[in-house]
């Protein structure tokens, strides 16, 4: 089993969450003036998501 970094969980559930709001948030309750503020989120927890990938991959080749 791979070890990942936490960063990678952060922006998975980061990103997961802030879908489900935001599906909420528009459809639920038929806001339209979310959308321009979950675009920060996205970009935060996508960011964390690919901090976490390179890190884990770096952490693999130093392993091996």
């Amino acid at each position: 089993m791979k070890k990942f970094h936490p960063f990678f969980s952060i922006g998975t559930i980061g990103m997961v969450v802030a879908a489900c709001l935001h599906i909420f948030l528009a459809w639920g309750l038929s806001l339209t003036g979310v959308h321009m503020s979950f675009m920060v989120l996205y970009t935060l927890f996508s960011g964390f998501l690919m901090m976490g990938v390179a890190l884990t991959l770096k952490a693999q080749k130093e392993a091996n």
